[in-house]
């Protein structure tokens, strides 16, 4: 059939007229989903607006801008003013309050396990960098075989940091650890030798918000005296995400509960703790994520095929990291950052003199909120936060909520630091900087603060775990 020009370019114009319809329907679809997102994004004027109501001379024009801020939720943080900055009273005690439960509400939100949004099958590798990307925690790969991050590794919905983590290493046969400074979790494969000791040498794990929390090992032994008997030695080995900095471990054996499976009935007994009113307090010391926890439990006469442990425990954790960044060189000097509930002013900046000098001395003031075990003398190591340099030229960018990690591998790290702790609770830091690469002049200071001390309360049940015959 022979089509004559005038027909052939209708049916040109006519297929150019349907994706041009198709090309500006997606235009028009991209336009509604930008503007929806950016009708959910907090807007600085709407939070001011509702600050100035906070100063209404009517109870409930000031109760109903308190309840607006809380519902705009912890992104109106980095717009409300400080406090002092007001005028009345009521206003300043209202804001306040209004910056305590969000500040309070971005901390809690920090121990929660992160999520990946992937799920199916997928190359190690490319895994691994997504994790980073939307978790904020530092993975470190390079004592792994480029063959080895092409390979498919298969993922849950949804997955947690530490369902990925598991997930590879138990496909890829990879272990890890942990290394500080910054925060970070290294993989590498594992050898024969290596097994014993890696994490995934445990008797059974199970996760608690942002925590690992797994059964060791369990090892029996005999008391002797005046109350004899066998018992078990139970070792919890908890851990954190790299992004997240614990402090303390707090157990009571009270909140512990273990039970046996008999062998024969398959009945569970309780088992009794050989110290019922003890209580631990650990450190898990600067940097470290990780922690071992001792448990004595009296082992009753029978033959045992499994035991549950379940109970809680509490880790102080320094929560919801902000960077605070400073302007450069000496113009830091008596210059205020404050995030959450904790303020850093530099106190000192000194550069050295000369070409063969080219060092530096900065001093912070960091003081928090309020004061408590946090500010003892032998516990000042707490505000030994991450800090450091960064080139002038390199600007804060916005990051995920839980990416405050990443900012750690930007920094100049101090080659010395002293501390002093002052009356007030407070606790003024002198980082020394020796053979700087640029003048001091072309750095500015960054100190990344936890804006609380949160206890985090971990509630964890392992069930059924496997005991050998005669345990």
């Amino acid at each position: 059939m022979a089509f004559s020009y005038e027909s052939m370019m209708c049916v040109v114009r006519q297929r150019m007229r349907s994706v041009f319809q198709v090309v500006l329907a997606m235009n028009l679809l991209c336009l509604t989903i930008d503007r929806a997102f950016a009708d959910e994004a907090v807007d600085e004027s709407a939070v001011r607006r509702w600050v100035v109501r906070l100063d209404s001379n009517r109870k409930a024009g000031r109760d109903e801008a308190k309840k607006e801020l809380l519902k705009l939720g912890t992104e109106a943080l980095k717009w409300l003013p400080e406090p002092e900055s007001l005028g009345s009273r009521a206003t300043i005690e209202a804001l306040r309050d209004v910056r305590a439960q969000l500040e309070r509400r971005k901390a809690e939100e920090s121990v929660h396990a992160t999520r990946m949004t992937a799920a199916g099958s997928q190359l190690v590798g490319e895994t691994l960098q997504r994790l980073m990307k939307e978790t904020g925690n530092v993975v470190v790969t390079d004592d792994v075989s480029k063959e080895l991050l092409s390979q498919p590794v298969e993922l849950p919905e949804r997955p947690t940091f530490w369902d990925v983590i598991e997930a590879t290493s138990r496909q890829q046969e990879l272990s890890w650890s942990f290394t500080s400074s910054p925060a970070r979790l290294r993989l590498f494969s594992m050898n024969t030798s290596a097994k014993e000791d890696s994490p995934r040498a445990v008797l059974a794990t199970t996760q608690s918000k942002a925590f690992r929390i797994s059964l060791k090992s369990v090892r029996e032994r005999m008391v002797v005296g005046q109350d004899p008997g066998p018992l078990l030695r139970l070792e919890l080995d908890v851990m954190s995400e790299p992004r997240l900095r614990p402090l303390f471990l707090k157990c009571s054996v009270a909140e512990i509960a273990v039970s046996g499976a008999r062998k024969a009935t398959k009945d569970e007994l309780r088992w009794q703790p050989y110290s019922p009113d003890a209580k631990l307090e650990l450190t898990f010391g600067q940097g470290h994520r990780q922690m071992s926890v001792p448990l004595d439990f009296r082992r009753p006469d029978g033959d045992w095929t499994s035991l549950s442990v379940s109970g809680k425990l509490h880790i102080e954790t320094a929560a919801g990291e902000e960077p605070l960044e400073f302007p450069a060189g000496a113009e830091a000097r008596n210059v205020s950052r404050r995030r959450g509930g904790v303020t850093v002013k530099v106190l000192r900046w000194e550069s050295g003199g000369g070409e063969k000098d080219n060092g530096l001395e900065v001093t912070s003031l960091v003081t928090y909120d309020t004061g408590g075990p946090a500010f003892e003398s032998h516990r000042s190591w707490m505000l030994f936060n991450v800090a450091g340099l960064v080139r002038a030229g390199m600007m804060p960018t916005e990051k995920p909520v839980h990416a405050t990690a990443k900012n750690e591998l930007s920094l100049l790290k101090p080659t010395h630091i002293d501390s002093d702790v002052q009356p007030d609770g407070s606790i003024a830091v002198t980082y020394r900087f020796e053979k700087l690469p640029l003048p001091a002049s072309e750095y500015r200071f960054r100190y990344v603060a936890p804006t609380l001390i949160l206890d985090v309360p971990l509630e964890f049940e392992l069930r059924d775990v496997p005991l050998r015959s005669g345990r």
